[in-house]
């Protein structure tokens, strides 16, 4: 990734590989506000206030963004990358959003016969206009007319939509997606909450798991400590902070409702090793997120789960807190992660990639076997 701070010329640039997340950002002045590529990614609650173009969209596999505030601007997302005969964007959902004071919202290179054909793909769900004179512009003129006041889109697409009969091309209006009211905040946008910060919170207020008697050095099992560690800083009402580490662990680590728990810059391991998570016919949680049947809050924020070795018989998370208050529960990238890390002896030297061979049950490598699933989330426990 390479990101750099907001210049006259170019806010934030970010080109990467694989798929990601952004959220909670404003753009101030500058050329081009967001100058981004990726496969897939997400991002969230952003707003641009007087840029020329707020979203320069260079290439995507699919682009989603929500709760985009875009305000006086020349353009508000330009997707036209590439040019109809090699349209760089494969698709853009842009929905519970609004654009503002911008002659220009949306332009695309799209058309009916630019390649790839399947490219250039948008969709606009609940997206609010003030005062925008071309909603949708395209390399021959309008899709989508504005207006010099507010404009309301429902639903509107320009792609191909897939139909039971197969795939039919489709540029207008749309039937808007079926919002269920237990998914909504009070304005009707599907509701969301920022990761927390911890900005705010005193030092007092944090209990270290290192202080707590965690090594985290990947060799000595932390399991018992661990486990202490979690307890003592529920019981305290106060945030555990994992320090960067390797936590390794032979037995089921258990977050009780009430917790707060924050990794040290996604760099925080809880590893699964051993006996007790290898059986393939009766797997074992790695990390259990509540008891069945039990209820309340919860903040959990930069974790990796991962396995390390043969662990047939591992369920990286198994989630079981029931939660019926909006926003009261969250996990902030927390991820698994199975193998390809060193320490993990799931490398290439341990599992080199046969794409030649077709895996079957008997010529799996055994020692390759490095989970059972990732993560199991009980409905029918909250």
């Amino acid at each position: 990734m390479n990101a750099a701070n907001g210049t006259q010329h170019q806010g934030l640039f970010i080109e990467e590989g694989s798929g990601g997340f952004m959220t909670d950002l404003v753009f101030n002045g500058g050329n081009n506000g967001f100058n981004v590529g990726n496969q897939q990614f997400t991002t969230r609650n952003l707003t641009f206030n007087n840029v020329n173009t707020a979203i320069n969209q260079l290439w995507d596999w699919g682009w989603t963004y929500k709760s985009v505030s875009i305000n006086n601007c020349r353009v508000g997302l330009n997707v036209s990358a590439g040019g109809p005969s090699a349209v760089n964007v494969g698709s853009i959902t842009f929905f519970d959003s609004e654009i503002t004071n911008t002659p220009i919202g949306i332009v695309t290179s799209r058309t009916d016969d630019s390649e790839p054909a399947a490219a250039g793909s948008i969709y606009l769900e609940n997206v609010d206009l003030n005062n925008v004179a071309t909603a949708v512009l395209g390399p021959n003129g309008p899709y989508l007319a504005g207006s010099s006041g507010a404009f309301h889109i429902d639903a509107w697409a320009d792609g191909h939509r897939y139909l039971p009969a197969g795939p039919v091309a489709a540029r207008g209006n749309i039937a808007a997606s079926k919002r269920p009211a237990t998914l909504l905040d009070a304005s009707g946008k599907y509701y969301e909450r920022s990761k927390p910060q911890y900005g705010d919170v005193p030092l007092s207020q944090f209990l270290s798991a290192r202080d707590l008697g965690c090594a985290g050095d990947g060799t000595t099992d932390d399991t018992a400590a661990l486990n202490a560690a979690i307890m003592m800083a529920k019981s305290a009402n106060k945030i555990l902070f994992i320090d960067a580490g390797f936590y390794k662990v032979t037995d089921t680590i258990y977050i009780p409702p009430g917790s707060k728990i924050v990794g040290e810059a996604l760099a925080s391991v809880i590893m699964s090793t051993g006996e007790y998570f290898n059986d393939i016919d009766s797997p074992k949680v790695v990390v259990q997120v509540a008891r069945p049947g039990e209820r309340g809050s919860l903040e959990l924020s930069d974790l990796f789960l991962s396995t390390q070795g043969q662990q047939k018989g591992a369920i990286l998370m198994e989630y079981n807190l029931g939660t019926y208050e909006q926003g009261a529960a969250g996990l902030w990238d927390v991820h698994t992660r199975i193998g390809g890390f060193a320490g993990s002896r799931l490398q290439t030297e341990q599992c080199e990639k046969t794409p030649e061979i077709r895996i079957t049950a008997g010529n799996l490598v055994q020692e390759c076997i490095a989970a059972y699933m990732c993560k199991y989330i009980c409905t029918k426990c909250m």
